[in-house]
């Protein structure tokens, strides 16, 4: 299998994967337009999108390979397609989705982040600020986020597992 980005949103959990690590996030796919994400964190993969329908409602699986699926957030795409952007952890996917996800991931690398420009707008409580982000999101390695900037997305390569390998580390999802 091929090497795919995976972003990881900003949550205070304390479960980040180390590299090596096999996991099984509930994941999404972001394409580049859909995020506006920069070229540096997304990969092609070909997939196979099923329609499904759970509680009443159809939603859109797409299966990666070694038993690795996510979701889709449309319909637009169904059949054998190849996907353009990244998978996105989303620990609370389950409000948005009836379905599960399945499978395994092994980080290969904690690659870098996403930023983007903050403006700190002071509010009526000394020391207390409002942060507001603008502008487009720009990749970065770690530890390298310019001045102005703040981290909006945590940056990882991972690859699918085949079904079957035992996770090696255990993480909140629903």
């Amino acid at each position: 299998m091929s090497q795919l980005w995976m972003l990881e949103d900003m949550e205070p959990w304390p479960d980040e994967p180390a590299v090596g690590a096999v996991f099984t996030p509930t994941t999404y796919w972001a394409s580049r337009e859909q995020m506006e994400l920069p070229a540096e964190v997304c990969t092609e993969v070909a997939a196979r999108v099923d329609a499904v329908t759970a509680d009443g409602r159809t939603e859109w699986v797409a299966h990666l390979g070694n038993g690795f699926s996510t979701m889709m957030g449309d319909g637009r795409l169904v059949g054998d397609v190849i996907l353009h952007g990244c998978l996105v952890w989303d620990r609370y996917l389950w409000l948005d989705f009836r379905s599960k996800p399945r499978g395994s991931l092994r980080v290969l690398d904690r690659a870098g982040v996403l930023v983007q420009q903050e403006a700190w707008i002071a509010t009526r409580h000394p020391g207390v600020f409002s942060v507001v982000p603008s502008g487009p999101l720009e990749y970065h390695q770690r530890d390298s986020v310019p001045a102005g900037f703040g981290i909006r997305w945590k940056a990882s390569v991972v690859e699918t597992v085949a079904s079957g390998v035992e996770a090696t580390q255990s993480f909140r999802s629903s």
